[in-house]
């Protein structure tokens, strides 16, 4: 019999925490909640306390109108404005209509933060690296009184569970992959025995003939034999091979060969070692091109139109 009222009390206190917890709630929304609102902020305000109040939730909110529960804090770095940002997200109206989820493509997003909705670019920095949360946030922070589709109509609160995996700012990772793709042509020049000059913006390069003719402008159109290869010697492209010379706009080639033809003279020939900030990048070219290759290019300048 004492077991059974024990048990009967602990019962009874449950339900009463949880009928005095979903009470507080719905009485502070309810408290929150703007009469006759005549504006679409205090529409959106009243749709998403009444979403918190029907599904017992407590959140906290920005000054601005989003409310927000972090689920994981995640590391103590969080992102900013500079930041590229990777993600996973499910995007959801009020109604529970998914228009949106890298979850379900199974391959996360990445972009500049400054690059997406204001609501967004308020709330993922409320994560750190390896936090999530949810977030609800009004129209006028998301897509407005234009809306985004059929899915998303004019006017319609979002919301979004996040999941912050990553972020950077690429001015910090080009400036490391420079670093890194300098100390990388160094150690070819010092291993092969090449005394080569440096540009500013860290071109290496010989000149192996001087030439006697006009140099050239980005402006200019070139006339050119060249051949492309790899640190580790591998071809990717050969004017050579192919026979016959190649004419272009000089400021219709990579930026390596934009700043690189102008030290040749008509007649000239130079080789030249040139970082992958200034070739093909993070994206590459193709499969013998990996993405942050460094490139060298041996090129005999024949014309400057």
């Amino acid at each position: 019999m004492m077991k059974y009222n024990i048990t009967y009390l602990v019962l009874a206190v449950a339900i009463l925490g949880l009928s005095s917890c979903s009470g507080k709630y719905l009485k502070v929304y309810k408290e929150d909640m703007i009469q006759n609102p005549s504006t679409q902020a205090e529409k959106d305000k009243n749709q998403i306390l009444q979403y918190l109040t029907d599904n017992k939730l407590d959140y906290k909110n920005t000054e601005s109108g989003i409310y927000y529960d972090i689920t994981e804090a995640g590391e103590d770095t969080h992102p900013g404005a500079k930041h590229i940002v990777k993600t996973h997200y499910k995007g959801y109206r009020l109604d529970g209509k998914v228009f949106d989820s890298s979850y379900d493509r199974g391959q996360p997003i990445e972009f500049p933060l400054t690059g997406v909705i204001q609501g967004w670019q308020e709330a993922i920095p409320l994560l750190g690296k390896g936090g999530k949360g949810t977030f609800l946030i009004p129209s006028g922070l998301a897509y407005g009184p234009r809306g985004a589709g059929a899915d998303i109509p004019p006017n319609t609160v979002l919301i979004f569970d996040v999941e912050l995996l990553d972020f950077y700012n690429p001015e910090e990772k080009v400036k490391k992959q420079a670093e890194a793709d300098d100390a990388l042509i160094q150690a070819f020049l010092k291993d092969k025995g090449i005394d080569a000059q440096k540009t500013d913006s860290g071109i290496y390069y010989v000149i192996k003939k001087e030439g006697t003719g006009k140099s050239a402008t980005p402006a200019n159109t070139v006339k050119v034999h060249y051949e492309g290869y790899l640190l580790d010697g591998t071809v990717f492209d050969s004017s050579y091979q192919r026979g016959e010379t190649i004419e272009f706009p000089l400021n219709r080639v990579i930026p390596g060969w934009q700043e690189s033809i102008p030290l040749l003279k008509e007649g000239g020939k130079g080789t030249f070692y040139i970082p992958s900030g200034l070739a093909y990048g993070p994206r590459g070219a193709g499969g013998v091109i990996k993405p942050n290759a460094v490139l060298a290019f041996d090129v005999e300048l024949f014309e400057v139109k």
